[in-house]
């Protein structure tokens, strides 16, 4: 089969990345993925790698259409987003190596780190070009394995029943997170963060352009939701479990259980996936139930540190919630039940909630307590 795929091989600098990164123009991630995050041990090794002037693999960017009245182009990266990342926090001094942060270099230390030439490979793919997902499923058989819902959320791309998921957990705004993308200016600590003056690009990367624009528009208007400022929390999920998209399979089983009822671990995610994978019918009126769901949560739990923000017991306050369709007692009330339960935890309960606890036993068992409860 003749070969056209178009990619060139070159050599980019570090700051041209970095400068890339701060304005959106290169997106660490793309609808296609949600890569692993390194832990800081990795990133450390992996900065000392380039300060020594070491060689490590190439990147694999992909490189869209030219926006003709803008000038701008967009990219999203394939391959490397760990090692851009810890690039691009390790610049912002997130961490030190060998105790020295990057503030701390000297100007000949910054100017060697950002003159390090990066060897990328290029290909020039369109958003919606299926060999994008087919290359990056290729390069991550080849260096890692990804978990079951990184495997699940790629296969099911474009199911409907995932799309409501990724609403409800997920931001679509076209941005990175903020604290990671402010470049400090590099060699002068009094001239504060150099601000961008191309501003933010309307990129095509961050919501697959194979949707449509009436799905994208649906999934815009809905997305940042109460409920997703709920899941979104630092008191629920780890950074390093959402980067592992934990928080989608949270919901996912949130959503077949309201379904299906309870049962073991994620046992009914794939068939409600396929079961609403060209069509999801309840979609609005569950992000709607969900959102509600996440006002009675925020009035009803107590207060930070509070043994309800344990993902185990949040899924089951959830779920019970949904299923009084509204009919929950007093705010006042289930809060002081709340409280008074938590003071003193019956043994089975506590037995449920920490070992087993996706087992259908001990989600039936949490679900008759906390169902008493509110």
């Amino acid at each position: 089969m003749l070969n056209n795929l178009r990619y060139t091989v070159r050599s980019r600098e570090i700051v041209d990345l970095i400068s890339a990164l701060k304005n959106d123009a290169l997106i660490l991630s793309p609808y296609f993925q949600r890569n692993l995050v390194w832990r800081e041990g990795h990133k450390k090794d992996f900065i000392d790698t380039i300060l020594n002037g070491y060689p490590f693999p190439q990147i694999f960017l992909a490189r869209g259409p030219i926006d003709i009245e803008t000038m701008k182009a967009s990219t999203c990266v394939v391959d490397g987003q760990q090692r851009l990342n810890s690039i691009r926090e390790f610049v912002n001094d997130k961490f030190d190596v060998k105790g020295k942060k990057f503030s701390q270099l000297s100007i000949e230390e910054k100017t060697e780190f950002l003159k390090y030439e990066v060897a990328v490979i290029d290909f020039d793919l369109n958003a919606d070009d299926n060999r994008l997902k087919d290359i990056f499923h290729r390069l991550n058989r080849t260096y890692y394995a990804l978990s079951g819902i990184e495997k699940i959320a790629s296969e099911f791309s474009s199911s409907q029943f995932l799309l409501t998921a990724r609403v409800l957990c997920e931001r679509f705004d076209g941005e990175e997170n903020a604290d990671d993308i402010e470049l400090t200016d590099l060699f002068d600590d009094s001239d504060g963060v150099v601000e961008s003056e191309q501003g933010q690009i309307d990129n095509q990367f961050h919501i697959d352009p194979a949707l449509g624009p009436e799905i994208q528009k649906w999934i815009k208007e809905r997305s940042d939701g109460a409920f997703c400022q709920l899941v979104s929390k630092g008191e629920v999920f780890t950074t390093y479990e959402s980067s592992r998209k934990v928080p989608l399979m949270f919901v996912l089983n949130i959503m077949s259980t309201h379904h299906a009822g309870y049962y073991n671990r994620n046992a009914q995610v794939k068939s409600m996936l396929e079961q609403f994978n060209n069509q999801y019918d309840a979609a609005d009126g569950l992000i709607e139930k969900l959102n509600v769901t996440a006002d009675h949560i925020r009035d009803i739990i107590p207060v930070t540190g509070s043994m309800w923000w344990n993902k185990a017991n949040l899924f089951t306050l959830i779920v019970e919630i949904m299923n009084k369709d509204g009919a929950l007692k007093a705010a006042d009330l289930a809060r002081e039940n709340l409280i008074n339960f938590a003071k003193d935890v019956p043994k089975d309960y506590q037995l449920a909630a920490r070992e087993a606890v996706n087992n259908k036993a001990e989600r039936l068992l949490r679900a008759r307590y906390v169902a008493d409860l509110i």
